[in-house]
């Protein structure tokens, strides 16, 4: 009855080996992870875009949410939030001028904030998403018991 997309996302492999699912035939092998490596800010973002990224990058880094492999989709929602930004900044400098100036940033706005609504869920930026995410602890190398000892 139900389609390929109908019912709940699945949830990730590592998530449900965590969680103690002995269904392996429920479980993805194949799975693609995210590489390691470097976070690079695009160089294809415009100025407000670039504030925007290096306001909230470290937030993300920092929360583990932002892999390179999440460039793209954290590029768009910095585009996103610097236009989200600029309308409501239009607010201000149209309030007392025109009208339809003023409707025309506040349309620009109140769309903008639905488009930034996924992505907010996405990296973690909201308090309901950062529930639902899971992320692996930082690995610790292990200290010997001799560090320190001829110091």
């Amino acid at each position: 009855m139900g389609g390929k997309n109908s019912g709940r996302r699945p949830g990730p492999t590592a998530l449900k080996v965590l969680r103690g699912v002995v269904h392996m035939a429920r479980m993805n092998q194949d799975e693609p992870t995210a590489p390691d490596g470097p976070v690079v800010r695009p160089g294809t973002l415009t100025r407000g875009g670039r504030i925007v990224w290096d306001e909230m990058s470290p937030i993300v880094l920092a929360m583990r949410t932002l892999t390179a492999a999440d460039v793209s989709a954290f590029a768009t929602y910095c585009e996103i939030e610097a236009t989200r930004r600029l309308a409501s900044s239009q607010k201000d400098a149209t309030a007392d001028t025109a009208i339809m100036p003023l409707l025309t940033a506040l349309k620009l706005e109140r769309d903008s904030a639905n488009l930034l609504r996924p992505y907010y869920e996405r990296f973690g930026l909201e308090p309901s998403g950062r529930a639902r995410l899971r992320v692996p602890k930082a690995v610790e190398p292990p200290v010997s018991k001799w560090a320190g000892v001829l110091a």
